[in-house]
């Protein structure tokens, strides 16, 4: 019940936000100004030179158990993700320079914490879309996860992994509608590193030059050997404030996150400053 509740009143947020946009001017063609915060690399867009982003991010589930027993499990992080982009070409670097994962199990008033934090893993992504229209873009992309996060802790899978995507987008301006699937592989199936169907996609729309909205689902499909499959998906809708410099821009990106299952972590929020050097 409280998870509907939530996604309902998010829901309106974002469409109070689009009503008032569209409302208060003429829609335009979409500028390219918005970006998936979570599917930056597997996304249907470039963003045309040198792209610099600091993001940081908190998600929390909680589980309790038939005679209320709570765990709560959350996650916060910082990362860092440069890209450049030109024409139908964009490569990039992400790198979650610290992770930390906290677990904490209430039976009573009985309260045990347990915490982990280190680097997660580098990855290293390219995205090639030959098929750029006044409508319609396609393509495929291609990331490369390393093992520099600490398998240990939880902070990384150990293992390399590769995660092939199909990309597309439709252009209905001022509005674009991307989704992309793929599956990722991994040179070692462990009980951290495990394969999965990768899908998402969403509503990008933009206000102006200025503004942008988006609203996204993006999910996994976990492959748990002997288990049942995990089945990841969640909402994140986002706001993408660009404020032009001089040689420059510079684009503030809030985002919230809200599980659609039981599987999936139950709310979140991150953000990002980017710094955008367009040619």
């Amino acid at each position: 019940m409280a998870k509907r509740v939530g996604m309902v009143a998010l829901s309106c947020v974002w469409l109070i936000g689009v009503a008032v946009a569209w409302a208060q001017e003429e829609p335009k063609k979409p500028a390219g100004i918005t970006r998936s915060f979570d599917r930056f690399e597997q996304e249907a867009a470039i963003s045309e030179g040198i792209w610099v982003e600091g993001a940081a991010g908190y998600v929390q589930d909680v589980v309790k158990d038939p005679v209320g027993n709570k765990t709560t499990a959350s996650s916060d992080f910082g990362a860092v993700r440069a890209s450049y982009g030109m024409d139908m070409f964009e490569a990039g670097i992400t790198f979650p320079f610290w992770q930390h994962n906290e677990v904490e199990v209430r039976q009573g008033r009985n309260v045990a914490t347990r915490g982990e934090e280190d680097l997660g893993d580098l990855s290293l992504f390219a995205k090639v879309l030959p098929v750029r229209t006044e409508w319609f873009d396609a393509g495929a992309a291609l990331q490369v996860i390393t093992p520099t996060g600490d398998e240990d802790k939880g902070t990384g899978i150990g293992r390399f992994g590769f995660l092939p995507v199909a990309t597309v987008a439709a252009h209905l301006a001022p509005i674009d509608v991307r989704a992309h699937g793929g599956y990722r592989f991994v040179t070692d199936i462990t009980p951290t590193a495990r394969e999965a169907i990768v899908y998402g996609g969403g509503i990008f729309y933009t206000w102006n030059d200025q503004l942008a909205l988006r609203s996204e689902i993006n999910g996994a499909i976990v492959d748990v050997r002997g288990k049942e499959n995990l089945d990841l998906i969640v909402w994140q809708p986002g706001v993408d404030v660009r404020l032009p410099m001089e040689g420059y821009d510079v684009l503030l990106r809030p985002t919230g996150t809200y599980g659609i299952n039981d599987e999936s972590p139950d709310w979140g929020f991150g953000g990002s400053i980017t710094v955008w050097m367009r040619p």
